[in-house]
């Protein structure tokens, strides 16, 4: 998969693109012919790596579905860019984001519609299971891409044959009816892939057609959709599909091979720029930190008694992140602690730190560079040491999907369907309770508690994952959480008290000192961005301005120029 897909990219997306073309009377007999393409084994199997090559769409070099938490509630971008602005309730019709994500997603659905529209020509030179496998790889792939284009733009066009002139201004299909053909796609693709799952093929597979099926029935409240199709995956645990005893394991290449990745998009070092060490670590590890959590985010969870930090005895305000529950510390580098083989500490005085590869103290870059962690926390989730001698060529793969999230998914469906039992329980505690984390057991089957606690569950479980945004969207807070500034740490203090923390895990800071404009912030919390966000808007981005222009049957959605 890898080493195949820049040739195979660009073979068929010249193919694609050049699909109508019939003024010649033969066909070039040294490269591959539109008329005859897809005729073999090897072309479909490179038709088919070329699919995959959306899953490649980046914003700065990180991988695409990385970029959406730090335009959610939970992180931020430092550079002035599209998804600054998209977070900021800023954007328009011009943003690059929303251009180049819908972009590369219809891309992505073209050469799948070319594949599964033209592969029939080589159907007797194919086994009949490779052939089958090839086609559901391709449904997949576009019910993917699908996904993702109705999550963040509401109604899009329902494209499933290769456009041509005529037929290229498509109008939005309602979103519903994108959904029903998504979970269609997913269910018969899931027919035909293979149970087995390998976590570093970088191919589709039965468990991933189902998991991302319960992921879109889940978003778009099919709710008994969500909850046959993580029956299904859950029948494979054990199998195929596990709970990791070590959690941070996850997001380190030796946990690359975790069956508890579902699904993961592949990296192969040289072929593509990617730079999670440069955005995610720290200045002390001469990475840049481009990319930084909320540091509302680091008071979201829970001491290890399973309550809040403003309920629990256990909390200590001056040591904040001590009795915490430990995915805390696995997702974030907070003060402290050990980071990229640095001693992490964003306090103002602390103008020298620890080299722990030295055994050295160093000047302490955390505390005096202008463009430190601004939020005094990092993301911990893939940035690693191994990356630190070329921070712009991580060969990390990114897990687009695990499988603690189809037990979510299923318990989280089942509240909401009325069919609260034991299985619920069981789901929710087994994320809760593996070896590494073992907070206590959630026990109330009171609905509207347990559903709190499962929102909760994701936040603490896939923080700096990509979920966030499409959670904060589905259940009609972001109008909330999104029209709250973003915080910094106090420079030379934490707060004497904790803040408040609601039903869904956010943290609110009435009665701390937050600093104004030109204030020192030496005592008082650091306002990082102001954050606004229009409920009769910004739920659904815009549809690109450039796209209308193209095809004047396309509608804007509410409230964008």
């Amino acid at each position: 998969m890898k080493k195949v897909i820049l040739y195979a990219a660009a073979v068929c997306s010249a193919l694609c693109m050049n699909s109508c073309s019939d003024y010649l009377d033969k066909n070039p007999l040294n490269s591959p012919s539109d008329q005859t393409f897809l005729a073999t084994e090897t072309e479909m199997q490179m038709a088919l790596a070329s699919c995959y090559t959306a899953l490649w769409t980046d914003f700065e070099t990180m991988t695409f579905f990385l970029s959406f938490d730090e335009a959610a509630d939970i992180g931020y971008d430092r550079n002035t860019s599209a998804l600054q602005t998209m977070a900021q309730g800023a954007a328009d019709a011009n943003s690059d984001l929303a251009k180049n994500y819908w972009k590369a997603f219809y891309a992505g659905i073209a050469k799948c519609n070319y594949l599964l529209q033209n592969m029939s020509r080589g159907e007797d030179n194919v086994s009949p299971v490779t052939y089958t496998q090839i086609k559901a790889e391709a449904q997949f792939l576009r019910a993917l891409y699908y996904s993702y284009l109705i999550e963040l733009y509401g109604d899009v066009p329902l494209i499933t044959d290769v456009l041509t002139l005529e037929t290229g201004q498509q109008p939005r299909n309602p979103k519903s009816e994108v959904v029903d053909f998504i979970l269609k796609e997913y269910t018969e693709a899931a027919e035909n892939l293979p149970s087995t799952n390998n976590p570093t093929s970088g191919h589709a597979t039965k468990g991933a057609a189902l998991a991302l099926k319960a992921r879109t029935a889940l978003y778009n409240e099919r709710w008994q959709d969500a909850i046959s199709a993580s029956q299904a995956v859950m029948a494979m645990e054990g199998t195929e599909y596990i709970i990791e005893d070590d959690y941070s394991k996850l997001f380190k290449y030796e946990g690359q091979t975790s069956k508890e990745v579902i699904f993961s998009v592949q990296y192969l070092l040289g072929t593509k720029v990617h730079a999670l060490y440069r955005l995610f670590g720290s200045r002390n590890a001469l990475a840049h930190t481009n990319k930084k959590p909320a540091y509302q985010l680091a008071d979201t969870w829970e001491c290890i008694d399973g309550k809040q930090i403003d309920e629990s005895p256990m909390f200590d305000p001056k040591n904040p992140y001590e009795n915490r529950d430990p995915r805390l510390g696995y997702t974030l580098a907070v003060s402290g602690s050990e980071f990229l083989g640095f001693q992490f500490e964003t306090h103002g005085d602390s103008t020298q730190c620890w080299n722990y590869m030295t055994n050295q103290r160093v000047d302490n870059l955390e505390a005096t560079h202008a463009y430190a962690t601004f939020t005094g926390i990092c993301w911990r989730k893939y940035a690693n040491i191994e990356d630190k001698d070329a921070l712009n060529d991580c060969d990390m793969n990114t897990i687009l999907i695990r499988y603690p999230e189809v037990l979510l998914t299923y318990a989280e469906a089942k509240i909401k369907a009325g069919e609260i039992d034991a299985s619920v329980l069981e789901a929710i505690n087994k994320v809760r309770q593996r070896p590494s984390v073992k907070m206590p057991p959630i026990t109330t089957t009171d609905p509207n508690e347990l559903f709190y606690a499962v929102a909760r569950e994701r936040k603490y479980e896939f923080s700096g994952e990509g979920l966030r945004l499409f959670d904060i969207r589905r259940w009609k807070i972001a109008e909330t959480v999104m029209n709250q500034p973003l915080l910094g740490r106090m420079k030379k203090s934490y707060p004497d008290k904790a803040p408040r923390i609601d039903e869904w895990g956010t943290a609110f800071y009435e009665g701390i000192p937050i600093a104004e404009s030109g204030e020192s912030a030496d005592f008082k919390m650091r306002i990082v961005d102001i954050r606004k966000f229009d409920k009769n808007r910004d739920y659904l981005w815009p549809i690109p301005y450039i796209e209308r222009q193209t095809n004047p049957n396309l509608t804007q959605n509410p409230n964008y120029e």
